[in-house]
């Protein structure tokens, strides 16, 4: 079997393309874990800081033990935002995850992309040198 020249070019075009879409991939796939990782860690800062809370208003219960004082309902807002944090992180982490299967998307989209600016490339082409003749 052999191949025309065109079939060539478009082989050697899409194999060309497979790098790019690869950096374009790993550089979205970077960014997007870069986000994810920095609000992990704020979360995870807010998520010790309320622990420590938690410590300080256990500690406060055994001393005193007033239900309506402005001590109890910081530490129940501060047990909300434990929770709260708690859920973020593993929602964090679940999108971390599902970043790594965005990559592929990411990548065949790119490959898909590229080799259709390529074509349209080629067809203009081809459109222009009929319009000469």
């Amino acid at each position: 079997m052999s191949l025309s020249r065109i079939q060539k070019i478009a082989i050697a075009f899409f194999i060309a393309s497979l790098l790019p879409a690869y950096l374009i991939a790993q550089w979205r796939y970077d960014g997007n874990i870069s986000s994810i990782q920095d609000k992990f860690e704020r979360e995870r800062n807010l998520h010790l800081s309320t622990d420590k809370l938690l410590i300080n208003c256990e500690r406060n219960e055994k001393k005193e033990n007033t239900a309506y004082d402005a001590n109890h309902r910081i530490c129940d807002q501060g047990l909300k935002t434990h929770e709260l944090t708690s859920l973020a992180m593993t929602a964090l982490d679940q999108e971390k995850a599902r970043n790594g299967v965005w990559w592929y998307a990411n990548f065949l989209l790119s490959v898909l992309l590229l080799n259709f600016l390529g074509f349209a490339v080629y067809k203009g082409n081809i459109f222009l040198k009929r319009e000469e003749d």
